[in-house]
């Protein structure tokens, strides 16, 4: 039996389990996405978009699903803590696929901001949640985000409301925790409304060496003038394989700043796709990954200028170490029309092993004439002339080789805007490279 069948099994056998530990804007879709996986089917390397990593056997292991919501019988604000030094933020946490209560434990949010479950907001907004609920991860089809559209039962809002500025950033803390093979689906709707500012720290976690599969689905729609800034930051184990898609809708004045950095993971297949809607919009797309043992990152992007006079900005800096695999597809898309459109790409690898891979591909695919377009990739080895230069003034060799790897990646840790964050990045990678952050010592972010 194939992947996609046992999922499709799983449906027809449970849609009304399923349905019941769901809500009315979340079951509406499911019979759509069904028959849109019945057509279509999972990706395969076939596709370009999945041309570096294997969806079917991603998902052909026998995970158990959550159908039930059960929830876990831990107080997580208590036993996983994951609080960034002199960072103060609205926290939240979800563990497994279950949004746990934050009554008594997250500081009271300013008027005109909302932290909910996507059903506990329908309830109260059904038309609300169903004029944004899978509307931007919708627009082009993937396997994907129809599985997760498919079986997910509950998620995340974020609401700030028009001219709302947050002094400080929301967190959502994903902790993948259970007791069994898991799949989990999770889901986060951010909407931030005209003139509005504000942060999101999204950070996985992992607990036990349980094999968990996970598929996330962000979707976030920045009115005219509104701002945000988020943050994707991955600390797993090997034994997970997460599946990531952020969506953003951008109109016109609108700014989103997006930084992605995997510390330690499995196998991990990041998707973002960016829509520049309105003229003037601006997206600014930034990570950086280290990879060793047999880990494997696969980080696709797309950014799409509609409109005119609208600018993207792509930074990617990998260091590739052991026999770990890392690939990188940054497709930019000027329309016809999107006149006066400007945008770089540049992706950067250091290969630090013999055996290491990377693959990247940058691309741009452009219908307008009046642009300015640039993009780039580097693939290359440590720079000899800089280590000897180094141990020439009595730097070992090792710690040499540390420095440069810090250097290299922290072009784009500068970028991080939030200074408590920027130093703690900074710190876990440095530890990284040490040898000191392993996947199998748990989460790192507040020791």
């Amino acid at each position: 039996m194939s992947s996609l069948e046992q999922y499709l099994q799983l449906y027809h056998a449970e849609k009304q389990r399923i349905a019941a530990g769901s809500c009315a804007p979340l079951n509406a879709l499911r019979e759509e996405q069904l028959a849109l996986l019945e057509k279509h089917g999972l990706p395969t390397k076939r596709n370009e978009e999945y041309l570096y990593t294997d969806v079917e056997a991603a998902l052909a292991p026998d995970y158990g699903v959550n159908l039930n919501r059960s929830v876990p019988a831990i107080d997580p604000y208590q036993t996983y803590r994951c609080a960034v030094p002199n960072l103060s933020t609205w926290l939240y946490f979800v563990v497994n696929d279950v949004v746990m209560p934050s009554e008594g434990h997250a500081a009271p949010l300013p008027e005109g901001v909302v932290v909910e479950t996507l059903c506990q907001a329908a309830a109260k907004k059904t038309d609300f949640i169903a004029k944004f609920y899978h509307r931007a991860a919708g627009k082009n089809y993937d396997g994907i985000a129809a599985i997760n559209t498919l079986l997910a039962q509950d998620g995340i809002l974020v609401h700030i409301s028009k001219g709302v500025q947050l002094k400080k950033p929301i967190q959502i803390v994903n902790v993948s925790a259970a007791k069994n093979d898991l799949m989990m689906n999770r889901r986060i709707l951010v909407v931030v409304e005209e003139g509005a500012q504000g942060s999101i720290l999204l950070c996985d976690h992992a607990e036990g060496e349980q094999n968990h599969l996970s598929t996330q689905v962000v979707e976030v729609f920045a009115a005219p003038h509104a701002q945000l800034d988020i943050y994707s930051i991955e600390e797993t184990k090997s034994t997970n394989t997460r599946f990531s898609n952020l969506y953003t809708e951008q109109a016109a004045e609108s700014n989103i700043s997006y930084t992605n950095v995997t510390l330690t993971n499995g196998n991990t297949r990041n998707r973002a796709e960016f829509r520049l809607l309105g003229e003037n919009a601006k997206v600014e797309a930034r990570g950086a990954l280290m990879t060793d043992a047999e880990e494997r990152v696969d980080n696709y992007l797309l950014v799409d200028h509609a409109v005119p006079q609208c600018t993207s900005e792509m930074l990617y800096k990998y260091v590739i170490n052991g026999k770990s695999t890392a690939a990188f597809t940054g497709k930019v898309l000027v329309r016809e029309g999107a006149q006066k459109s400007l945008s770089e790409q540049i992706n950067a690898n250091l290969l630090a092993s013999p055996e290491a891979r990377v693959l990247t591909q940058p691309m741009l695919e452009i219908y307008a004439d009046d642009v300015k377009c640039n993009h780039g990739s580097s693939i290359g080895k440590m720079d000899e002339n800089a280590l000897f230069y180094m141990r020439q003034r009595g730097i070992a060799e090792q710690e040499a080789r540390l420095l440069l790897q810090q250097a290299f990646v922290n072009e784009v840790l500068n970028h991080v805007k939030m200074e408590q964050l920027r130093d703690r990045l900074t710190h876990l990678v440095e530890m990284r490279f040490r040898g000191e952050l392993s996947p199998c010592q748990g989460c790192k972010m507040c020791r």
